[in-house]
């Protein structure tokens, strides 16, 4: 059952327009933070209590991303890390000390988030929430789920 379940969290994320797989011009409106900054506020903004490096660039955000989450989690403090893309399960995405979030625990945070995404959505006062900013949500709430006091929060895109 929780395969099932964990397979249509993932369509559900997923079911949203996509980006970094959409082919076609790139124009201002289709990345448009106040959607994000929407959702964010409805969850109770966890994304203000994290302390969050931003890795930016085209070239080795990966590794920078993945060194920097070492030497901080070596350093004793907990790390909280958000990739993209993954490169073998979606989990990849989002991990804590380098723990993979559980399928459990993802099922559980869509199934949370839903209805204020749903709002979001239904307002689209700044258009449609994306994949890509569903991740990110995700994973900001997820990182305040394991302890906001505790974590220093990493985040790369």
């Amino acid at each position: 059952m929780t395969d099932i379940l964990y397979q249509q969290a993932l369509d559900y994320i997923y079911s949203f327009i996509d980006y970094e797989r959409e082919p076609g011009p790139r124009d201002a409106s289709r990345y448009d933070l106040r959607r994000i900054e929407e959702l964010l506020a409805r969850l109770g903004n966890p994304h203000l209590r994290a302390k969050t490096v931003h890795i930016a660039g085209t070239k080795g955000k990966g590794s920078v991303a993945a060194m920097i989450a070492s030497v901080l989690t070596a350093s004793g403090y907990t790390t909280g890390l958000n990739t993209s893309p993954h490169l073998h399960i979606f989990n990849e995405r989002i991990r804590v000390d380098d723990r993979l979030i559980s399928n459990e625990e993802l099922v559980a945070l869509v199934e949370k988030i839903k209805p204020e995404v749903k709002a979001v959505n239904e307002k689209a006062t700044y258009g449609k929430l994306t994949t890509f900013e569903l991740i990110t949500a995700l994973a900001f709430a997820y990182f305040e789920l394991k302890g906001p006091a505790r974590c220093l929060y990493y985040y790369f895109d």
